[in-house]
């Protein structure tokens, strides 16, 4: 894959108030030069030539330019002169020679790959989308991915149409992938007349009605529409074309579960999650639809272990068990969310949220030895987060090991910061602690201590 498509701008628009994130990183410069490339030239060229070099290479763009000026007064034919040119040009953000010096370079070669790229980004630099996009629309021979920066360019000359169209060039040779979704939708957003783009589309359809996305493209215009009905009879019209089609069960499900077909809805879903030309978030929009249908249909909690196996892939899919977690969580049964949030925390164990909330289930369900342990490893990577000293504190406590409690105890206290609530607690717990060592002097000390903080706090 060219090295552009890692490198060069990635247009990517996420937000409703029409704000632009642009990723960029230096495009990877081609080998520099050698003595072998220069050909018959003189002592002096050659010296000037590997000044510029030398110059450009610490940065001394100005000092650069000034070599291959006089390069160019000894002899003006070598194209790569102008290519250098440019290139310095361009890290000194001087627009205007920078293109000035590219377009000389393609004037002799045309199809020079590297210095096209490079004209891109000029271009780009500047805002310049129209530019760009003649540019890019070049470079689509030398690899078809340069349509993801097409589409992103038409998106930004309002050619909403044609950046469809590069989407669904892309859909049919790479498959679908999140990024390509997103900036549908962020495309389609901006279409103020639905109903061209639904012409166009059922247009498409009649000419070539074996072409799958151009059915998806349709449901979801319809969809963003209010056009419901039109949108599930897509869907069915697709369905009986490509009975195979695992794309559509992303628009079917929904439709099912708003009609309150709920059998065909869970076997849509099914058949979405099985499939591998469904892209990943999709699968967890899928559970996040699920789960919320669970609550209001607990009849059919017996399919969420299939479910869930399925989105997951039969991995140890850390988020796939951390949403179980938060599902069971929420409906307040917490041996089952202690258990998937222990398996879900297995490759995130620095979720910093997760580890707490596992930490005080296992307080909660007194599994104190597994608490221990957890909060030991929690102040490894958090040492000044007093909660964990807290269930450290009170693991101990339960273990019979006091005298360890109390050290704890006393090393988390010094972390609190203004919470006379926490503060409260670990005193409470010190107080327990003496009590279990026969200190009963210290243990009412201590709880007088918390007596004292509570009152503060709810005062």
């Amino acid at each position: 894959m060219s090295k552009i498509w890692t490198y060069i701008y990635i247009l990517i628009v996420f937000f409703g108030t029409g704000n632009t994130i642009v990723f960029s990183q230096d495009i990877e410069p081609k080998q520099e030069i050698n003595i072998d490339d220069l050909g018959d030239v003189s002592d002096e060229f050659q010296e000037n030539f590997f000044e510029a070099l030398k110059q450009k290479a610490i940065t001394n763009y100005d000092k650069a330019i000034e070599a291959l000026e006089k390069c160019i007064e000894i002899d003006p034919k070598p194209v790569f002169l102008y290519s250098e040119l440019g290139k310095n040009y361009l890290e000194l953000k001087v627009y205007e020679k920078a293109e000035e010096n590219f377009n000389k370079v393609l004037k002799a070669k045309p199809n020079d790959r590297y210095v096209l790229e490079l004209l891109y980004e000029v271009y780009f630099q500047q805002r310049k989308y129209k530019e760009s996009v003649g540019v890019v629309e070049r470079l689509v021979p030398f690899n078809t991915m340069f349509k993801e920066q097409l589409a992103n360019l038409y998106f930004l000359e309002k050619r909403y149409d044609d950046a469809l169209e590069m989407l669904d060039q892309l859909n049919e040779e790479y498959g679908t992938d999140a990024y390509r979704n997103q900036l549908r939708k962020r495309i389609t957003s901006k279409i103020t007349n639905p109903n061209s783009r639904i012409a166009i589309l059922e247009k498409k359809i009649k000419e070539n009605p074996k072409v799958e996305q151009n059915y998806l493209n349709l449901i979801y215009i319809y969809s963003q529409n209010n056009q419901s009905e039109k949108a599930f009879e897509t869907a069915q019209q697709l369905l009986k074309k490509k009975p195979k089609s695992a794309l559509v069960h992303l628009a079917l499900y929904k439709f099912y579960l708003q009609n309150n077909k709920n059998d065909d809805a869970i076997n849509s879903m099914k058949i979405a999650l099985q499939s591998s030309k469904v892209d990943t978030a999709s699968k967890y929009k899928i559970v996040n639809d699920f789960l919320p249908f669970l609550d209001k249909n607990p009849q059919y909690e017996s399919q969420l272990a299939e479910i869930m196996a399925l989105v997951s892939g039969g991995q140890n899919n850390s988020k796939v068990f951390t949403e179980l977690g938060h599902f069971y969580y929420k409906k307040d049964r917490k041996e089952q969310a202690l258990n998937f949030y222990e398996r879900g925390i297995k490759s995130n164990a620095n979720d910093f949220a997760l580890l707490k909330r596992i930490l005080l289930l296992q307080l909660d369900l007194k599994r104190y030895e597994k608490a221990e342990i957890g909060s030991q490893l929690a102040l490894e990577m958090y040492p000044a987060q007093p909660i964990f000293y807290l269930v450290n504190g009170v693991s101990l406590i339960n273990l019979e090991k006091a005298e360890e409690a109390i050290e704890i105890l006393s090393l988390g206290i010094d972390y609190i910061i203004e919470n006379q609530k926490m503060e409260s607690d670990f005193y409470t717990q010190m107080s327990v602690a003496y009590q279990k060592l026969g200190n009963t002097a210290k243990a009412s000390e201590y709880q007088q201590k918390a007596n004292q903080l509570q009152k503060n706090h709810n005062g």
